[in-house]
């Protein structure tokens, strides 16, 4: 079979303790991999017994601090394969990947059927309609997010063509979206009536192990000690959503942002 794939961790430098869960996780629940992986790093290398891992290291010879979107950019640019799994390092795996379906999945892909189907659909996502494929739900044109960052199978220039360098993650889905609302793709999810229930997902994850910067306490805890994964919880602390504080950046410069994209 071709490797036309590339498992692509998308990552920070300032995440590294996520990588040791990530990878035992992945390991353990993925054995059998084919594929090449590359972890999305700055300048940090990485390796993990067992595991083909590439670091990326995007950021080497920088005199500045490269945006999250350039550094996603950057480092698709130098993967070599067509398609990519897009993953981020605090998707941590609960149960064994669907091989098969993902295999299934990625030939409607090669086929030229999809330019992206999403393994896993959050609340808020959606409208969906079904389609003809009774494992694939279609995502609505002017679904709020068209651009999602959760796992998915992405034709690489797909993805790379969503891309602003002056974007967060944040900004790349909800501006991306109304950007992707103007374009022709084929954006498809997993039939949630079929891959959403405990046991039945293709990769199964919990969204997310780790937000605003902080661990979930409810994902992590529970996971890593039932595979006795040793992780210094205090270094990034515990999300806690009652102690959120709201933004204070200037409304001029959210409105600046938004405009920025949306051109």
């Amino acid at each position: 079979m071709t490797r036309d794939l590339t498992i692509f961790v998308n990552t920070s430098d300032n995440f590294d303790d996520c990588w040791v869960p990530f990878f035992t996780l992945f390991q353990k629940y993925w054995p059998d991999c084919p594929y090449p992986i590359v972890l999305n790093t700055e300048t940090k290398d990485f390796k993990f017994a067992g595991l083909n891992i590439r670091c990326a290291k995007v950021a080497i010879g920088e005199t500045r601090r490269l945006s999250w979107s350039e550094c996603l950019a950057r480092s698709l640019d130098a993967i070599d394969t067509p398609y990519i799994l897009y993953l981020q390092e605090d998707f941590f795996l609960e149960a064994p990947v669907k091989q098969d379906i993902l295999e299934d999945f990625l030939a409607e892909i090669r086929a030229g059927h999809a330019d992206v189907i999403r393994l896993l659909e959050c609340d808020g996502a959606g409208p969906w309609q079904a389609t003809e494929n009774r494992l694939l739900w279609a995502v609505d044109q002017k679904a709020k997010y068209r651009i999602a960052l959760q796992a998915a199978l992405w034709r690489k220039s797909s993805l790379r063509a969503h891309i602003r360098l002056h974007e967060s993650p944040w900004q790349l889905e909800i501006f991306g979206s109304m950007r992707a609302h103007r374009k022709s793709e084929k954006v498809f999810c997993v039939n949630r009536d079929l891959f959403s229930k405990p046991g039945a997902e293709v990769f199964p994850y919990q969204a997310t192990g780790v937000v605003s910067g902080q661990w979930e306490r409810s994902i992590v805890e529970p996971l890593f000690a039932k595979h006795a994964i040793s992780v210094d919880f205090s270094r990034r602390g515990f999300y806690d959503r009652n102690a959120q504080k709201p933004s204070n950046r200037p409304i001029i410069h959210k409105i600046y942002d938004r405009l920025r994209s949306l051109i």
